[in-house]
């Protein structure tokens, strides 16, 4: 395959099948390198005896993107090295990341295909935000996800995106399980600023052991509008009813609004929703959370913001986990900043005093665009 570089791109000449035969494709790359120490109090989130780490990772991510007339190939590579201060709390990780997707253009919409697989610590956000409650082990997803879309008239669309996730776990308190599901959206331009959306979606769980835990479905189907109040601000409502089968299953009301804004300095959001997520403690989780964003450019190079997230888990292990951060973020160059942030952590259990924990860290991210 000749390849002729230039700055930043690469452009190859593919020995593909007609139309895209003889079509140059125009590559581009970026690489990304945060490195953050840390120190937890509480990482395990222990409501006594609680100890504390100082953790160092360095999380290097490249991605590769290719155009070639209506075609889009997407690559992603990366790795999450983590070193703790003390193994018997919080182990040693090495988690890889890898992402490979296809998107092609149509006259009328679009299709693609899009293929990921992540370790995580099941300490991590994207597992406790299911509502886990879990010591460090890691888990390990494998998703496929298919995804078309097509105008149906001027101003409305219809579009569907199916996917598959796998999910295995190393610890014995989490149940693996294979969740497929599909989401079916109609979409209608009513004006500029009003978009009204109505779908349904189903779901199907599978425990990787069902003597934890038994297969179920779930289904939702939902209205909602989308609102372009000003040039700034801009709101999302939507409704549906939730439908779980099974003997923990049943039906309760589901949605969530959120509101938008976009300023020249300052950027915030704030959102509440509920919903019905597939759980690593058996079946399907009942969500309720209320996040909120904000960020401040107090100079050119520097911008300072606050987040908070309050969660309500209604799963094997219910309880609520509370959220509150600060940070301080530097530009040095266009290609390196430096991040300090400050969280505090909350979790609350029936019959179980509250555990608490704070973490202190330190970021700096380095990019490496159009190698």
């Amino acid at each position: 395959m000749p390849l002729i570089r230039t700055t930043g791109v690469v452009t190859a000449i593919l020995c593909l099948p007609y139309p895209i035969m003889a079509q140059a494709a125009v590559w581009q790359s970026s690489a990304v390198v945060p490195t953050t120490v840390e120190y937890d109090s509480n990482p395990l989130l222990l409501t006594s005896q609680e100890k504390g780490v100082t953790r160092t990772i360095i999380a290097p991510d490249f991605s590769l993107v290719g155009t070639y007339g209506r075609d889009e190939l997407r690559m992603g590579l990366g790795v999450q090295v983590m070193r703790s201060s003390d193994t018997s709390i919080v182990d040693d990780r090495e988690d890889p990341s890898v992402l490979l997707g296809w998107q092609r253009e149509t006259d009328r919409g679009r299709f693609g295909l899009k293929g990921q697989y992540i370790e995580s610590s099941t300490l991590s956000g994207a597992v406790q935000d299911t509502g886990v409650v879990a010591t460090d082990g890691t888990q390990k997803m494998s998703m496929l996800t298919a995804n078309w879309s097509s105008a149906i008239t001027e101003r409305s669309t219809l579009e569907n995106e199916t996917t598959y996730s796998h999910a295995r776990y190393d610890i014995n308190t989490l149940t693996g399980y294979d969740e497929l599901g599909t989401v079916l959206t109609w979409n209608y331009a009513w004006s500029e600023r009003t978009t009204l959306y109505t779908g349904v979606g189903a779901r199907r769980y599978e425990p990787q052991d069902d003597t934890t835990a038994s297969a179920s479905n779930s289904y939702t189907p939902l209205v909602g509008v989308k609102y372009q109040l000003s040039e700034r601000w801009e709101t999302d409502v939507h409704a549906g009813v939730n439908k779980v089968s099974g003997d923990d299953g049943g039906q309760r009301g589901e949605g969530g609004v959120s509101l938008r804004y976009t300023g020249e300095l300052a950027d915030a959001r704030l959102s509440a929703e509920r919903s019905t997520v597939a759980s690593a403690e058996g079946g399907f989780a009942e969500i309720d959370t209320v996040r909120g964003i904000w960020s401040y450019a107090a100079t050119e190079l520097t911008r300072v913001g606050l987040d908070a997230a309050w969660q309500d888990s209604k799963g094997q292990t219910p309880n609520t986990l509370q959220t509150y951060g600060a940070w301080a973020s530097r530009e040095f160059s266009p290609f390196c900043d430096l991040r300090l942030s400050l969280q505090y952590k909350e979790r609350q259990q029936d019959d179980l005093p509250d555990a608490e924990g704070t973490i202190v860290g330190l970021t700096l991210t380095y990019r490496f665009p159009d190698l």
